[in-house]
């Protein structure tokens, strides 16, 4: 006999996996966005959108500043993030996921609240 909840049960577990082992996330609340961005964006950006002293060197967004934050389109900010600027910022195209780059764009748009 066909058992409905078991046979549940099975694709629920493969569909979890094939999410799980393919790297897509099955929502995008599984993404942490604030720590992908202290993982790979503080270093330059700093922890408050201010560039550090290494981002200054290297020209850095001041994500804080209100121009800049009026100026600047999400399509812009997902574009920089996954192609950088030569010599400037790394792409992060193979280090992070689409989705991944995405959820950043919040992040960066927090910060021109301070």
């Amino acid at each position: 006999m066909f058992n409905k909840g078991l046979f549940a049960a099975t694709f629920a577990v493969v569909a979890g996996a094939t999410a799980y082992f393919s790297g897509i996330p099955v929502s995008m609340a599984e993404i942490d966005a604030n720590k992908l961005y202290m993982n790979h964006c503080k270093t330059c950006h700093g922890e408050d959108g201010h560039p550090t002293d290494l981002g200054l060197g290297l020209g850095a967004r001041e994500f804080a500043d209100p121009s800049w934050q009026a100026k600047t389109t999400d399509e812009r900010i997902i574009d920089q993030i996954t192609n950088g600027t030569p010599e400037k910022m790394m792409p992060f195209k193979e280090k992070l996921t689409t989705e991944e780059i995405k959820a950043l764009v919040p992040v960066i748009r927090s910060f021109r609240k301070k």
